[in-house]
């Protein structure tokens, strides 16, 4: 079957790329549970469809995720190695997230429920740089390259947003035009199976279009969600759909690594780190991205996220920030003390990169990874 599915996610009865994973409308929860509360002897019948709404609505602004930092390790509440995972990119072969994901996937230590395609948005001001299907092409590759290793439950790839959303005359977030996409509903349908205390996490390795998009199509599950990201400030690595990441940074909790500094070279990996892997196309390629300029640039990648999950030494510690929106690009600067954030910012000063290295190299080298 064609890798690149064009479901209809968000139909009753869609099947996620690897289960049945329909759960219904949120709202009709919140007025079944209002009418069984003792609220049913105080609300008119009229009321509770209303309030149910209200009660939504309240749970759509952002909020910086709550966190400690113990023994200097990063934590973030209600967020595992556990919860389900939905991994967004753009490029398969510039950077090595994938392969750690996939790689945990395959030995069932990730529950990921979609790998979903996004343009990359470069220069979308003057016609794109780059088409859609040179993204999914990608994709396709990664899979193959993957499968054909050994690696198992690993979903196909899901299209995702394949343009930059507009920002509206009135500066409104809820007067912006929203794009669905097969990605964005497969988001949706992810993210209502989820829970405010153990929520979807969204991993973005490109523009935030696509979960912007969900957010702008069923604004209940703002609540239900962690968004990650690197560097989308100030028109960065994954920033140029500034719009889509001011929305996700202003509807649900965000995380962003970086702040606005990226990996120095060879800091994190050198071709050496991945002599050692097995002779096999998925090893073999990253033995090639590490060789070449652009791995020992990109280092991580969009990665950092992935390896703290499951090493949370990996951060050590965070910032919190506040999202504006300037010219076509979003800001974030540190909040003033006293001031509420929007974003949670883990400074790259802030990424232990021995352990960040040891937790990638602990997974792949996992004896029973590759058959």
């Amino acid at each position: 079957m064609k890798a690149i599915l064009l479901a209809r996610a968000g139909i009753e009865g869609y099947k996620s790329p690897m289960k049945s994973n329909f759960s219904g409308d949120r709202i009709a929860k919140v007025i079944s549970t209002l009418r069984t509360s003792c609220w049913s002897h105080f609300l008119p019948r009229f009321a509770v469809a209303g309030c149910a709404l209200h009660l939504l609505l309240l749970t759509t602004q952002a909020v910086v995720p709550e966190h400690t930092v113990e023994n200097g390790a990063v934590h973030l509440r209600g967020v595992g190695p556990d919860n389900p995972i939905i991994y967004d990119n753009d490029w398969w072969f510039d950077v090595f997230d994938n392969n750690y994901l996939w790689a945990q996937a395959s030995l069932g230590k990730a529950d990921l429920r979609g790998n979903i395609v996004s343009r990359d948005m470069w220069k979308w001001d003057k016609g794109y740089l780059y088409p859609m299907q040179k993204c999914v092409e990608d994709a396709e590759k990664a899979l193959k390259l993957a499968r054909d290793s050994g690696l198992k439950n690993i979903p196909d790839a899901t299209l995702g947003s394949d343009r930059v959303l507009t920002r509206p005359e009135s500066g409104r977030i809820k007067d912006t035009v929203a794009q669905p996409t097969p990605g964005s509903q497969l988001i949706i349908v992810e993210a209502r199976q989820a829970t405010p205390e153990k929520p979807l996490l969204i991993v973005s390795g490109g523009p935030l279009t696509t979960v912007a998009n969900a957010l702008l199509l069923a604004p209940d599950i703002a609540p239900r969600i962690v968004v990650f990201n690197i560097l989308v400030s100030h028109y960065g690595y994954n920033g140029k759909d500034g719009w889509a990441a001011y929305i996700v940074a202003k509807q649900t909790r965000y995380v962003d690594w970086g702040g606005r500094s990226f990996w120095d070279r060879n800091s994190v990996f050198t071709a050496k780190d991945f002599e050692g892997l097995p002779q096999n196309p998925f090893c073999d390629d990253m033995r090639r991205l590490i060789k070449s300029d652009l791995g020992q640039a990109n280092q991580l990648g969009d990665g950092a996220p992935l390896v703290w999950l499951f090493n949370p030494g990996c951060w050590t510690g965070v910032e919190s920030h506040r999202a504006e929106f300037k010219g076509k690009a979003v800001e974030f600067n540190p909040a003033k003390p006293g001031e509420a954030g929007d974003v949670l910012v883990i400074p790259k000063a802030a990424t232990d990169l021995k352990t960040s290295r040891e937790e990638f190299f602990r997974m792949l080298t996992n004896p029973r990874l590759f058959p």
